[in-house]
């Protein structure tokens, strides 16, 4: 199976769940899908009542069936397409700040015990099991971590509403390709700034752009440590200092790992990694990590857009949060610069790749 019948299966699949939680919130309005029926409300941007679930499934579940049969040459294909990316936005815009938050919670409680964990793995020459197993404790103890603050705080469907946005933004990218006739895969033959030569152009500023973004707010978090702290709650503990401290240094070093995508250790594993030191990094990797956190981080986007429209941003906010909201699509653009210069060969097109010129990984310059 392809990727674009791949996406629209997955879209048609969450679509009929979505109507089918809506019938069932419906018959059982004590159900409280929306987050337990707590006082705070549902931890989404705003409230959709009972009815409209059935009509977003609906809605999904049509535009789904109208794009799997790749309309090149029909009129109703730009209308389905728009009605896709609208549902991509409508699931991105809906899930609220949760899932970042509970994204930049365990990043931040799981760096520090991993970095320190490779080290050691490191120094003790454990190999690749034992590295696995020293670096993979900490991270899934964040991951699970993560997973109970979404269950805290009733954040169920907010997660349920990015997934949906990751689904209908995959379908609304294949059925363009399959529409201009390009692989569903890969996206070839491509415009000419896909290639792997302009890739590494563009690729160079929005990375270093990207990388910068993050930098205010941690910079203003990593100030606790000094006698000025910015932005520290009157009265605050020492747990709420050292969550502040923690979520300052993940912010630098996401910048890191940023600069990492237009750098030569983001392509292959540098001499101080055990175990894996000096092995090609696969292009996958990067690519899905950065995109997932830009997902999250446009999440920030428009909690800021929305804060500022409020008049809800002091100047310190602006100065912190701003260019943090704006390292998401950076971070994103930074992403697809790195999968276009290194990408091989598809297996999945109908022509020959070694026929392309962009069928070969761009190497970076030192």
């Amino acid at each position: 199976m392809n990727a674009h019948r791949w996406t629209t299966l997955l879209a048609t699949c969450w679509s009929v769940v979505t109507a089918g939680l809506g019938l069932w919130w419906t018959l059982q309005p004590s159900a409280f899908l929306l987050g337990g029926g707590d006082a705070d409300g549902p931890p989404l941007a705003f409230e959709f009542g009972a009815a409209w679930l059935p009509v977003i499934g609906g809605l999904g579940a049509a535009v789904a069936l109208g794009l799997r049969h790749r309309p090149r040459s029909t009129p109703l294909r730009l209308p389905l397409l728009v009605l896709a990316a609208g549902l991509t936005g409508l699931c991105l815009a809906a899930s609220g700040h949760m899932p970042l938050l509970a994204l930049a919670y365990a990043l931040a409680f799981a760096g520090p015990p991993a970095l320190i964990a490779a080290l050691l793995s490191r120094a003790f020459r454990l190999g690749i099991k034992g590295t696995s197993a020293m670096v993979g404790t900490p991270v899934a103890a964040g991951l699970l971590f993560a997973a109970v603050i979404v269950v805290i705080k009733g954040a169920h469907w907010a997660m349920f509403a990015v997934v949906g946005s990751l689904i209908w933004a995959a379908l609304t990218v294949t059925s363009y390709r399959v529409g201009n006739g390009r692989c569903a895969t890969c996206g070839r033959p491509g415009a000419a700034w896909t290639s792997p030569e302009s890739a590494a152009r563009w690729g160079r500023k929005v990375t270093i752009m990207a990388a910068l973004m993050p930098l205010p707010y941690g910079l203003a978090r990593l100030t606790w440590f000094t006698p000025w702290p910015i932005a520290f709650p009157d009265g605050a503990g020492w747990g709420i200092w050292i969550t502040g401290v923690l979520l300052g240094f993940a912010s630098e070093g996401g910048a890191i790992l940023t600069r990492g995508l237009i750098r030569p250790w983001g392509e292959v594993w540098p001499r101080w990694v055990p175990a894996l030191h000096g092995r090609s990094i696969p292009v996958a990797g990067p690519t899905f990590a950065a995109l997932t956190v830009s997902v999250m981080l446009v999440l920030l986007s428009v909690f800021v857009a929305v804060s500022a429209a409020k008049g809800e941003l002091d100047p310190l906010g602006v100065v912190a949060f701003v260019p943090l909201a704006l390292w998401g699509p950076l971070l994103a653009g930074a992403a697809m610069a790195y999968y276009y210069r290194r990408r091989d060969a598809c297996t999945r097109c109908p022509e020959e790749p070694v026929n392309r010129p962009d069928a070969q990984p761009l190497p970076i310059r030192a």
